[in-house]
């Protein structure tokens, strides 16, 4: 039987791409890593990882298992979290604006437990646009924001606190000519039909992939539905570059998606909480960032 421990040092190396990197993340001996990858591929019958001279990479047995050992490491962390202990003492009222995706896919499970171990501590959820959001904070409308930090405006006196920097890779059905590949360039993608979401600016970055090196793609679809874009990209259509954040390998009509490393550097999705840089948090606003971290 496999252990959490493993299963954490598994996505360690995932993350890491090299043992060194991942042992030093966890804080333990690069043996302990190896070990434990070791003993995980002889128990599950299979190989994680390809070895390479610059470090790890997932073989495609490797690529399903992560999608599991994520929701297990995730199921593990609301369990922890289900137990502590309950803090009457600390009351508030937080204005929090949030941005669709992150609405969606971040705030709602932290917050769930938040309000179980912070029963007095109100927190009155807003989603708007970045812009909306950004400027109610300045004018005071709203105390926090949970953001895209990386698209965060610089000029208007905010400050931010980013806890996640998610990954971007390439969604494809499971039958689509590229999802044979371990790793895909951008002009290989160019030559296939793409699918743009249109929610929290992902659009305009998805834009500034491409150039007249790695060609441009035909979009077959812009859509503000990540349901939508999901859907397409199962059914075989097309093709589209998109955080982890919203990755679910199921469609809503049962499909899988799978993803792939893009060869290229690809910016990350860095996600986090924004304030107005001239005011000092309080108590309640300190336990809520800490929730989020």
């Amino acid at each position: 039987m496999l252990t959490h421990r493993q299963i954490r040092y598994f996505l360690a190396v995932v993350d890491a791409g090299q043992i060194s990197a991942a042992a030093k993340a966890l804080n333990v001996s690069q043996s302990a890593v190896t070990l434990s990858i070791k003993d995980m591929e002889e128990r599950l019958g299979a190989m994680l990882f390809e070895r390479l001279p610059t470090g790890l990479r997932l073989t495609r047995a490797g690529q399903q298992f992560q999608h599991h050992a994520r929701d297990i490491a995730a199921s593990f962390e609301a369990a922890m979290k289900s137990v502590v202990s309950i803090d009457e003492s600390i009351t508030g009222h937080i204005r929090l604006g949030m941005s669709w995706t992150l609405s969606s896919y971040f705030a709602i499970p932290v917050m769930e437990q938040f309000w179980r171990k912070h029963p007095q501590i109100e927190v009155e959820l807003i989603e708007a646009p970045r812009e909306n959001l950004e400027q109610a904070l300045v004018e005071g409308q709203l105390d926090l924001a949970l953001v895209l930090t990386s698209n965060l405006s610089r000029d208007l006196g905010l400050t931010s606190r980013t806890f996640h920097k998610s990954k971007r890779h390439l969604w494809v059905s499971v039958d689509h000519p590229l999802a044979k590949q371990k790793q895909v360039s951008l002009a290989d993608i160019a030559q296939h039909s793409y699918a743009i979401l249109r929610s929290d600016e992902a659009d305009r970055q998805a834009l500034t992939y491409w150039n007249e090196q790695t060609g441009q793609p035909h979009i077959k679809l812009e859509s503000a539905s990540i349901e939508a874009v999901r859907s397409l990209v199962a059914s075989g259509q097309a093709v589209s570059i998109l955080s982890d954040v919203i990755y679910r390998p199921w469609t809503l009509e049962g499909r899988r998606v799978e993803k792939i490393e893009v060869l290229e550097p690809i910016p990350t999705m860095d996600v986090g909480i924004a304030w107005k840089a001239s005011r000092e948090l309080n108590t309640a606003e300190e336990l809520l960032l800490q929730a989020f971290n």
